[in-house]
């Protein structure tokens, strides 16, 4: 890392935000006329940004095929987080740890013992997937947030479901049996595409509404046998994908992360069980 930079890509609206794909693409693409002078792009959001819209970005647009998503990383500050969770309305605070592969506990040095126990706890009741990583002063080891691979590899999976205030959990399923591939795929976007959080959610807030109780899947991960071979599973909101693997020799599962999980409703969709 260095503190030289060649330029700032300013976004017309002045940030990445959550919502505004657009910009995010063409900083990006600019970028990419670069390729090969840089190692690894770093995109900072707002605290109130909805990171799955842009993790999606990598997905969907096509003049983004030479990069990959690696990860999404989420700051917390320990010392207001009981405060910011019984203020937030939910949404934003809840999606940002349910959409994160990392979660760094920062201002540890503010906290005592009870309330570090007490906090990761918590995180871990939204996203038991995730890993977490506790410091001061935002000081953290870039080993740790950079080149995690997050997308490329499949975390082992979650053996309790919680849930908290704010309807964000995690559940993990699996099965010994060989699944129907097509059945799958026939099952993930029945339960995915059914369901568009961030246009509910809005539409809910502009009419003063509270968010809705239905299920919302924000964040799908797992390895599965079907009887076209063994498939990692990735998946951001309605946008999911499946990639052949070699035979992991291990046990596989489902973990779905997201607000007001129905397990059984998971369950008969998949035919897949909990751990």
């Amino acid at each position: 890392m260095t503190s030289r930079y060649e330029e700032w890509l300013e976004m017309n609206n002045g940030c990445l935000c959550c919502s505004v794909k657009s910009d995010t693409v063409m900083a990006l693409e600019k970028l990419m006329e670069k390729a090969g002078k840089f190692d690894y792009i770093l995109i900072e959001t707002t605290g109130l940004a909805d990171p799955g819209n842009i993790g999606q970005t990598f997905w969907v647009d096509e003049g983004l095929s030479q990069l990959y998503l690696d990860g999404i990383v989420t700051m917390v500050d320990t010392h207001n987080f009981a405060r910011t969770k019984q203020h937030s309305r939910g949404s934003e605070f809840g999606r940002q740890i349910a959409l994160a592969d990392v979660v760094i506990l920062n201002k540890m040095d503010l906290v005592d013992q009870m309330t570090r126990d007490q906090v990761s706890d918590d995180i871990r009741s939204m996203n038991s997937a995730c890993r977490i990583q506790f410091t001061d002063h935002s000081r953290v080891n870039l080993d740790g947030i950079l080149g995690i691979q997050a997308y490329t590899s499949v975390p082992p999976p979650s053996t309790v479901k919680h849930e908290v205030s704010e309807g964000i959990s995690t559940i993990t399923l699996t099965t010994g049996k060989v699944l129907c591939r097509e059945d799958l795929e026939n099952s993930l976007q029945s339960l995915l595409w059914a369901e568009q959080p961030e246009t509910v959610a809005d539409n809910n807030r502009s009419h003063g509404a509270a968010d809705t109780d239905d299920m919302v899947i924000l964040r799908t991960k797992g390895r599965v046998h079907t009887d076209t071979g063994w498939f990692m599973v990735q998946g951001v909101r309605d946008l999911y994908e499946l990639t052949p693997i070699p035979d992991p020799e291990t046990q596989q599962h489902l973990i779905f992360i997201g607000s007001h999980l129905d397990c059984q409703r998971l369950q008969n969709a998949t035919k897949m069980y909990p751990r």
